[in-house]
């Protein structure tokens, strides 16, 4: 199944030869790419070895303190004779040289070779590169929303790749920065509820995720002693702001990932591609971090926006508003290459639970309607089945409180049962 050691290909009987590993991976990012193979021996045959539960987490943090840039590898593991192999691929690297363990490594047939002073030199005239954010790029159309606020010259030679990701009407040139977004039936990303693409440009993004977010969890009203009525959500909405912005500014533009929004029943999931810097600490973020952005332009572009106030706190404000939600303080970790931010729903009771049945009944009820009225209004052309789906109650009990909504004047139908409209009276 797996040939002699070559150019491109090593050989590894176990994850114990770590350094060896790392060090070949860089070899290969530094000349036209190759693949590791662990758990085969040097002749072919297979080591008949098991992968541990935290090998592979393990594996992947060690290769992260010591590449620089960071290599971010595929890994697959598959079952071989009577044990597993993993196999570890890594492409020719765009920011040559590659050092692992702060010396530069090159593949040369089967073995790697370190990297001479001259070849260093080579390298980095030939692969000296700007950030990605800041390179140049011209004629795009300007979102209408921010010409007044950014007044620049889409055909002059100093506009970046930020301005034209931040500012851009439609984003066509870079499929990596479109954010995607999903509500999933359950808790795994299977079964598609509703899901949307977005392709506008970045400081249009958040409003436009948080709308579609909110139109996929659920929320309550809350009366003060004012009589003001307050929507109370399930996941709190500046804690969504902060990491869907986080995300947008500090994510990897080179990954040609998404960035992905995962709603599911138990939960909610945002997915930013590119790990966290070596500097940062995954389990103190709630502190105050200092920042390192990834993306200068992006991230000085959303400050002049507003978008941003003050820089290293993000987290720390994220952690503040889920505890004042009464949610859980958000689980961070790295998965699959990209940076995982997940929260839980809302501790919060409903105040009619201890009630009795009857009137627990009609507060339910009331509490459906409220949530239609709020989905009317977000979407006038939702289905009663969309409706269904959203509120988990069957498509008869959308019927019967849509009903009773067009009965007290709420609501009114407009236009044919199927490509109508609904409207809020």
């Amino acid at each position: 199944m797996y040939n002699n050691e070559s150019e491109k290909l090593e050989l590894k009987a176990s994850f114990g030869e770590w350094k060896e590993i790392i060090i070949s991976l860089g070899a290969f990012a530094n000349n036209k790419g190759g693949k590791v193979i662990v758990g085969i021996n040097d002749d072919g045959s297979p080591a008949n070895m098991q992968v541990g539960k935290t090998s592979i987490e393990d594996f992947v943090n060690k290769l992260k303190n010591n590449t620089d840039p960071i290599l971010y590898p595929s890994i697959n593991i598959k079952t071989f004779a009577l044990g597993e192999v993993v196999e570890i691929e890594i492409k020719p690297s765009d920011y040559k040289p590659v050092f692992t363990f702060e010396k530069a490594w090159i593949r040369v047939g089967k073995s790697n070779i370190k990297l001479s002073n001259a070849k260093l030199r080579e390298f980095m005239l030939r692969y000296a590169n700007i950030d990605f954010d800041s390179q140049i790029t011209k004629n795009f159309a300007i979102d209408s929303a921010w010409k007044e606020k950014f007044n620049i010259n889409t055909e002059s030679s100093a506009v970046t790749i930020a301005d034209y990701l931040c500012l851009s009407l439609k984003n066509e040139r870079y499929p990596q920065a479109i954010v995607k977004a999903a509500r999933f039936k359950g808790n795994e990303p299977v079964v598609f509820i509703d899901n949307i693409s977005f392709n506008g440009g970045l400081l249009s993004i958040t409003d436009q995720l948080i709308s579609f977010i909110k139109k996929n969890i659920k929320f309550r009203y809350e009366i003060s002693e004012k009589a003001v009525r307050k929507e109370i959500w399930e996941y709190p909405l500046v804690a969504l702001r902060e990491a869907i912005i986080n995300a947008l500014v500090h994510r990897d533009y080179s990954d040609s990932g998404n960035i992905q929004v995962r709603i599911y029943d138990d939960s909610l999931e945002i997915w930013s591609p590119g790990l966290l810097p070596k500097e940062l600490n995954i389990n103190t973020l709630h502190k105050n971090s200092r920042s390192i952005p990834r993306n200068r332009n992006i991230l000085n572009i959303f400050h002049v926006a507003g978008e941003i106030e003050n820089w290293g706190t993000g987290f720390a404000r994220i952690n503040r508003a889920c505890i004042d939600n009464n949610n859980q303080t958000p689980h961070y970790s790295e998965q699959s290459g990209a940076f995982v931010i997940k929260l839980k729903p809302s501790l919060l009771k409903d105040k009619s639970s201890d009630k009795s049945s009857d009137k627990s009944s009609d507060k339910s009820s009331d509490k459906s309607s409220d949530k239609i009225l709020h989905f009317i209004k977000a979407n006038p052309s939702i289905t009663t089945k969309e409706l269904a789906n959203l509120l988990n109650i069957s498509t008869r009990g959308v019927e019967k409180q849509l009903a009773k909504l067009k009965e007290n004047n709420m609501i009114m139908r407009k236009g044919a049962k199927k490509g109508g409209t609904w409207q809020i009276l």
